[in-house]
């Protein structure tokens, strides 16, 4: 699925720089997404059983998400660039996010 782009790309940024050949990296790439499909049956499956852990699970993901740009992301770009334009860019991004959502609830039955 197109949400696999980023993360394949994310292994080929990593292997290329290090001299993995092109064959071996798209192996790799494809690699890291294989576990999707093969848990997909058992989690349908599942689903009911689990529904009451889903707000458990959105929270650490989400707190995943955020510990990632701010510990990482965000202190790499400050190595970067000036502090002015990294939270320019913060607030654009925050509130392009904002006004999708927004768009998405309005449009949404």
């Amino acid at each position: 699925a197109v949400h696999n782009v980023p993360e394949g790309l994310a292994v080929a940024l990593v292997l290329i720089p290090r001299g993995v050949p092109k064959f071996q990296t798209m192996l790799w790439s494809i690699c890291t997404s294989l576990p999707q499909p093969l848990i997909a049956a058992p989690v349908f499956l599942f689903v009911e059983a689990f529904i009451a852990w889903e707000p458990l699970g959105l929270g650490f993901a989400a707190g995943a998400m955020l510990w990632v740009c701010f510990s990482e992301l965000i202190a790499d770009a400050l190595k970067e660039v000036r502090l002015l334009v990294v939270s320019a860019i913060i607030a654009v991004a925050f509130l392009t996010m904002s006004l999708l959502s927004y768009y998405i609830d309005l449009i949404s039955p």
